[in-house]
């Protein structure tokens, strides 16, 4: 008998950054970019609803990959999110992300983003909890410096 999903699971994040929605914007889909901040994988596909997408590594490794369901630029994103960046998280089912951007002000833009439709606390949703907060912080400092966060790995 097939186990019921369970889509109760939901990570949010929000952060502040001193840029123009349309510079966050650019910085979530930019590959230049996401290789600078999201563990040195760049962000490639068609922003077009329907699309597929990924985010690659060394050698095209595809680390996450997934379908864009939605998308209105500068303001809203939201994808199918796949992990392959380890044997558990690859045998996950595809769990769900929406980054929001909203302006805050002249210069800056609140930009929040949720992770959810996880089937419980899979290995995704363990390693995304883990590597949001500072995927998001090197994004911010980033933008607002010229220069990812040097940090560890979580």
């Amino acid at each position: 008998m097939t186990q019921p999903r369970t889509h109760q699971l939901e990570y949010s994040y929000e952060v502040y950054i001193a840029a123009l929605p349309a510079q966050v914007w650019n910085g979530l889909v930019d590959g230049e970019l996401t290789q600078k901040y999201v563990y040195g994988t760049r962000f490639t596909g068609r922003l077009d609803a329907g699309a597929p997408y990924a985010f690659l590594g060394e050698g095209d490794f595809k680390v996450v990959g997934g379908t864009i369901l939605e998308v209105t630029p500068g303001e809203r994103l939201v994808m199918t999110w796949a992990a392959h960046w380890d044997e558990a998280a690859a045998k996950d089912r595809a769990s769900r992300v929406r980054y929001e951007l909203t302006a805050s002000g002249p210069s800056a833009t609140r930009l929040r983003v949720v992770h959810d439709d996880f089937d419980g606390e899979t290995a995704t949703y363990r390693g995304s909890v883990a590597g949001w907060p500072l995927m998001l912080s090197s994004l911010k400092t980033l933008l607002e410096t010229g220069r990812p966060l040097v940090a560890g790995n979580p």
